[in-house]
């Protein structure tokens, strides 16, 4: 997929940072000066085309060969492009927010820029955060050290998760993997101190030397919160040993992220005969969490975890609750246990990287923690409400011209197509930032706190979203804030969300053209809408429930014409002897190739009432396929495209940016290509899909 896919079950860590707007109240579209007439349109990035190479021989050359020159990897990057460029760009501009509004120290309380103000002027002083030392956790710390009884230490365990501290399993809202529209809970895999299972169980030399690295960085925090350095080695083994007996009954990532693999729903009566040693009516009463039929993501480790509240002794336990504690607080603590949490990557992963710029890290802490109250600022400086109505345009006149595709298609069944044309209509596709924002009115931030300010705004999180659990699922809440570079799809829910930060160049630019908007941005909106249609949106229906709706007939005709993209993109090689897979980058490639074939139709139909004019000296067609050629387009080690090649579904850049032009006759029509020209695939070889 062009963007970012996303789960309905949202990822354990992240919990408290995701949209669950339980209390959204409506707000006005903030005010903007109208965009300013004066500004001449822009065309491509005129700039990064190579004039000295012809389009219809190596048009990605064409395209961005001049940027790819100019522009060099970084040292400490395997890829660079305009896309990747734009991030960085992003995070400058929410760190100028973050600056601009944490000098003023009176804004009114409860104000967006008073919360991200101060928590952002909190997180940058280190001198305070210095001077605090290991205080701010010492209540904490004293309730982990009165831990008497086995019933004590679930009692802790639910005081960890009201601060997303998800050991050794959590709760969490999704929707119902069987019925969509029901919101209900989830019991899921809590954090491991390592990546992966495979980190402890594995013999492999990399996992050998990532558990010793684990063990030292255990012992080294435990012994910065005043453990002894022999006990905190022994206490490090004893924590490890636990967890690894936790790893061995859970499942891999792979296995994790199946939702059908990891459907168990049962009732409340029935979770507590499959683990009747925790007090579940305790953990659901003091979380206020209706005792109704819910989810068991991986039985095996819950029934691991009432065995080891049987066997495992409460000191152990004691120990495992204070490192979990120590490990999530570390980065807003004093200097010695930050750079001990940074540091940690190198201990256990063998990686080794300049660490992160407090700067950059306090404002990741904002975005997670108040994404829509940063939301809010952004759009006010960076997405005018004239930008959100010309994508808003944009996505409509897409799915107008996706639409039509599929009324004309051939090899469809009707029955099938009908289905399809439902399933589209009821796309929801939300344009930068969401249209009632998250109400954050009981939530106090403060200066001078920062580990206050993240336990404060984790404990809304987790709360916001246990107040969903038992409703009807909410399809407008967001997983990413406004102002988040990222975009994502979530099949199941049949919604794409397209933030603020994301509607940026090089996706999109209100200034542009429309050519060019259609050329970047519209092939990525309309590569993404073919997934709710295709094989892979096949298996999943109008609501969202796991119900193939295709006919076989119909997967035969797709998987025909998919042949011929597996065979175009087996051809493609990235240095002799290594080429692409054609079926791992097929269902990829053939929304890149419905991508560019519907956006190009909505540009058509769009220039009947709004003409573009030549740009540059490039005609409409000409800056439509350029600028996807510039969007797309990316500088890439050598040792990167190996490694995407064996464990991507998307082709490298290159071949992801030339194999759907060349199955055009648009394109060779826009750049006059002759039939025998290499961007030109013969009628006989040229795949259509779509």
């Amino acid at each position: 997929m062009l963007f970012m896919i996303k789960a309905s079950v949202l990822s354990l860590t992240a919990v408290f940072a995701l949209a669950q707007a339980a209390r959204a109240a409506p707000e006005p579209e903030p005010a903007r000066p109208p965009p300013n007439a004066a500004v001449a349109l822009k065309g491509v990035e005129i700039g990064d085309v190579n004039r000295n190479i012809d389009a219809c021989s190596d048009f990605y050359e064409f395209a961005n060969g001049t940027w790819r020159m100019e522009n060099p990897i970084p040292a400490s990057m395997s890829r660079w492009s305009r896309r990747v460029a734009a991030r960085e760009a992003n995070k400058q501009r929410v760190r100028s927010i973050l600056e601009d509004v944490s000098r003023k120290k009176d804004w009114p309380g409860g104000s967006s820029e008073q919360l991200v103000g101060d928590h952002y002027s909190s997180c940058m002083d280190t001198a305070a955060n210095d001077a605090a030392g290991l205080a701010p956790l010492a209540p904490l710390l004293a309730q982990i050290d009165a831990v008497r009884s086995i019933a004590d230490v679930q009692r802790l365990i639910s005081r960890l998760h009201e601060l997303a501290v998800f050991v050794p399993f959590t709760t969490m809202g999704a929707p119902d993997y069987r019925e969509p529209g029901n919101f209900i809970e989830n019991i899921v895999g809590g954090r491991l101190g390592l990546p992966d299972r495979d980190y402890y169980l594995k013999d492999e030399p990399r996992f050998v030397d990532a558990r010793a690295g684990y063990l030292r960085h255990v012992a080294n925090l435990l012994t910065l919160s005043g453990t002894r350095g022999a006990e905190a080695a022994a206490a490090a083994a004893s924590i490890f040993a636990l967890e690894k007996r936790f790893a061995a009954a859970s499942l891999d990532s792979v296995a994790a992220a199946d939702q059908a693999g990891t459907d168990h729903k049962m009732s409340f009566a029935q979770l507590e005969k499959m683990a009747p040693d925790f007090d579940w009516r305790g953990y659901f009463d003091e979380a206020k969490l209706p005792r109704i039929d819910l989810n068991v993501a991986e039985p095996r480790l819950v029934r691991q975890l009432d065995s080891e509240l049987r066997v495992t002794p409460v000191a152990i336990w004691k120990l495992y609750l204070k490192w979990h504690l120590l490990e999530s607080a570390s980065p807003w603590l004093s200097a010695p246990f930050a750079a001990e949490s940074f540091q940690s990557s190198d201990h256990y992963l063998g990686k080794s990287a300049a660490e992160q710029p407090r700067a950059e890290l306090c404002a990741a802490s904002v975005e997670a923690l108040l994404g829509e109250a940063l939301g809010k600022i952004y759009v006010q400086q960076y997405f005018p409400p004239a930008a959100k109505a010309k994508a808003q345009e944009m996505a409509l006149n897409l799915r107008s011209a996706l639409q039509d595709e599929v009324f004309a298609v051939k090899w469809l069944d009707p029955g099938t197509k009908a289905k399809a044309l439902e399933k589209l209509a009821d796309t929801n596709v939300q344009i930068g930032y969401p249209d009632k924002w998250k109400d954050y009115s009981s939530l106090t931030i403060r200066r001078g706190a920062v580990w206050a300010n993240v336990a404060a705004g984790r404990r809304f999180g987790v709360e916001d979203d246990r107040q969903q659990i038992g409703k009807p699922t909410n399809r407008n809440l967001w997983a990413l804030a406004p102002s988040s570079p990222d975009a994502y799809l979530d099949l199941q829910l049949n919604k794409l969300v397209l933030p603020a930060g994301f509607l940026q160049p090089p996706f999109f630019n209100l200034d542009a053209s429309d050519a060019v908007n259609y050329g970047a941005l519209g092939i990525g909106l309309a590569h993404d809408l073919t997934h709710a249609i295709d094989a892979s949106g096949s298996e999943i229906d109008i609501m969202g429930r796991p119900q193939a709706w295709w006919t076989e007939t119909d997967r035969g005709e797709f998987a025909k014409r998919g042949q011929c993209i597996v065979d175009q993109f087996e051809d493609y090689f990235i240095e002799p002897g290594i080429h692409h897979d054609g079926k791992r980058v097929l269902s990829e490639s053939i929304a890149d190739l419905a991508g560019v074939q519907v956006a190009y139709r909505a540009l058509m139909k769009s220039m009947q009432s709004h003409p573009v004019p030549v740009l540059d000296g490039f005609t409409p067609e000409q800056q439509f396929f350029i600028s996807w050629g510039q969007s797309s387009g990316a500088a890439m080690r050598i040792e990167a495209q190996r490694q995407l090649i064996s464990d991507d579904p998307h082709p490298v850049p290159k071949f992801r940016v030339i194999g759907p032009l060349s199955n055009s006759p648009e394109f060779r029509q826009a750049f006059a290509c002759k039939a025998a020209a290499v961007m030109v695939r013969q009628p006989e070889r040229r795949c259509e899909v779509w």
